[in-house]
């Protein structure tokens, strides 16, 4: 196939993601956005590693130590967002700023 489908995709994607993480609230559904904005780059960067044959799997390879980075950056997150509904008992990213200072 034409790796211009799949960028097509990835920009459809990428534009899901701004949107939801600009219009919601809660941290979860942040990352929820975040990380489609992130899929949408692995996208685009494996489908552009497909069209070059001269470095072999290296595209690949690249994009799986991404996604394994990606699953600890949540782990994180989500620990973060436990907490903090814990001491708030809710996950609005605006409650942030009663934990300054």
């Amino acid at each position: 196939m034409e790796a211009a489908w799949f960028l097509y995709v990835s920009a459809i994607l990428f534009a899901i993601g701004i949107y939801g993480l600009l219009t919601r609230r809660n941290m979860i559904r942040m990352l929820l956005s975040a990380e489609i904005i992130f899929n949408a780059a692995l996208l685009a960067f494996l489908s552009l590693a497909s069209l070059d044959a001269g470095y072999g799997p290296v595209g690949g390879a690249i994009v799986v130590i991404a996604i394994s980075l990606s699953a600890a950056e949540v782990g994180v997150i989500v620990s973060i967002a436990i907490m903090m509904f814990r001491m708030r008992r809710a996950l609005d990213v605006y409650e942030l700023r009663k934990f300054k200072g």
